[in-house]
């Protein structure tokens, strides 16, 4: 759930509403999934990766605790940076970027913490007022509902039950946007905090993936240590091609070795023969007896 645009009307001078805005961050990211997406089913991930990152802004923005106003509009351009790093995660990974993306778990995760440690006292405040002065209103509804029904049933008042009746209306509005005030405020809490937990799990994904790799590199006693020596070896045993399953995994783990040894022309003619770039040679057949 997206909430940048929750409520917006209630931010924005009317006088800005007919006016079209600019696509949001979040709104960009959902239009162009479904190309991110359909690259991935193709096996691009490069391509995907490139796409993704494309959404990604030159420079970091601050969150602005100016007020109420300011970090409701900031809390949701954080979390739509967040859904944007996480869609750069995802595609580096698939591209064999583990650098990267283990880069963009981090960004994601900070940028969810903080929305969430900004606006947690603050937007809590606001709950506890908006639930109290509610609570009071509808006490004062309770306490003069046989009046009010009084007042309601007449056709025609005299000027002092017209006030008192206008005043019983304006304290039943006050009830109506007590509760929506207080559903606003619970909604970005609620989003940011859940969201501040996605990512601790992708990091520690992307970590001891990196450190998984880093360990057989480094017993790969023919190479001490050596990563192109590693992905040579790796490249030559078709147990470790077979090992990968579908021809998407095998895909993500070419990319990856890829990454690790850009110049091996051993991994970039697997991948041809695995995109159909080239043509899969005939199967070797043995000699006939005679």
């Amino acid at each position: 759930m997206r909430i940048s645009a929750f409520l917006a009307f209630l931010l924005v001078p009317a006088v800005l509403s007919a006016q079209a805005p600019a696509p949001t961050l979040g709104e960009r990211v959902k239009a162009e999934r479904p190309l991110i997406e359909k690259l991935e089913a193709d096996l691009d991930y490069p391509e995907a990766m490139k796409r993704a990152e494309a959404l990604l802004p030159a420079t970091m923005p601050t969150f602005d605790k100016t007020n109420n106003g300011t970090m409701v509009q900031s809390c949701g351009i954080f979390l739509d940076l967040a859904e944007a790093n996480r869609l750069a995660l995802e595609t580096s990974d698939s591209a064999g970027a583990w650098e990267k993306a283990l880069g963009y778990a981090k960004t994601a995760r900070a940028l969810t913490s903080e929305c969430y440690a900004t606006i947690k006292e603050p937007f809590t405040q606001m709950v506890t007022y908006y639930t109290a002065a509610g609570a009071r209103a509808k006490q004062v509804l309770d306490e003069n509902d046989a009046r009010i029904k009084e007042l309601k049933a007449k056709t025609v008042l005299d000027p002092s039950e017209r006030q008192e009746l206008d005043l019983a209306l304006g304290v039943e509005k006050e009830v109506v946007d007590d509760a929506k005030w207080v559903t606003f405020f619970q909604t970005y809490l609620d989003v940011a905090k859940r969201d501040s937990g996605l990512y601790d799990p992708l990091v520690k994904v992307m970590e001891d993936k990196l450190k998984g790799e880093a360990d057989q590199i480094e017993e790969y006693k023919a190479g001490k240590g050596d990563k192109t020596k590693w992905v040579e070896a790796v490249i030559l045993s078709p147990a470790y091609m077979e090992a990968q399953g579908d021809r998407a995994g095998k895909a993500r783990w070419l990319y990856r070795l890829a990454t690790l040894d850009p110049e091996n022309k051993k991994v970039q003619h697997q991948l041809d023969l695995l995109l159909g770039r080239v043509p899969v040679p005939p199967a070797k057949h043995g000699k006939k007896g005679k």
